[in-house]
Formats: C-alpha cells, sequence, structure tokens
C-alpha cells in the first residue's frame, strides 16, 4: 500500500546532519584562525601608516628648518590620517601604539596574538 511513498529515511537524516555536524566542526576553528590573522595583518598596516605619516612630519619639519620625529599627538592633531585620527590596534582597540624615532609598535602583548613588526 505504501511502495510508491519517496523521501528519506530517517537514518538518512541522522547521517547528514552528523556530517555537517563534523564539517562545521573543523570549518570554524579554521575561521578562528583566519580572523586572528586578518587582525594582524591589518595591525602591520596600520603601524606602516603610522610610519609612513611619521617620515612625511619628518620631511615637512626638515624642510621648515626643524627637523623632528613627532609624537602619535602631533599625527593626530595634523591631517595625516583620511579619518583624522590615528588609527588604533584591531585586535585590542583600547591598546595604544607607540612612536618613538619613527618607529611604531603596538604594545599589545598577548602572545597568542603576536602583531610587532
Amino acid at each position: 500500500m505504501f511502495k510508491n511513498q519517496k523521501g528519506f529515511t530517517l537514518i538518512e537524516l541522522i547521517v547528514v546532519i552528523v556530517i555537517i555536524g563534523i564539517l562545521a566542526a573543523v570549518a570554524v576553528p579554521k575561521f578562528q584562525d583566519l580572523s586572528d590573522s586578518a587582525k594582524a595583518a591589518s595591525c602591520k598596516q596600520n603601524q606602516a601608516s603610522i610610519e609612513s605619516a611619521s617620515s612625511i612630519y619628518y620631511a615637512n619639519t626638515a624642510i621648515a628648518g626643524n627637523a623632528t620625529y613627532p609624537a602619535l599627538t602631533d599625527l593626530a592633531s595634523t591631517t595625516y590620517f583620511q579619518s583624522g585620527s590615528v588609527p588604533t590596534c584591531p585586535a585590542q582597540p583600547s591598546v595604544a601604539y607607540t612612536l618613538t624615532n619613527g618607529i611604531c609598535a603596538c604594545t599589545y602583548t598577548d602572545t597568542d596574538h603576536p602583531h610587532s613588526r
């Protein structure tokens, strides 16, 4: 009486759900690693931007006859960044960069997520 019914059995559905669960368990940690790598790359790019702005500031002050390296506050108070402010570390926005003699460093010290150049 029921020989012409079509569909999936309960076992087939459970197998598919288990396979999807296994794939998700493998993919989520990989996604987290990619996310951390992207934050580290963004942090390095921010440091390079700050160093470039520092070089431009140094060149401008050298032309004016008073060659000095800027502090981060000097860069923030001028138009060296399109956003109007010095970039922050994407891994920890409350952590500031340091700028010493034109060399920028991230003060974020989590050993699992190194961002120093």
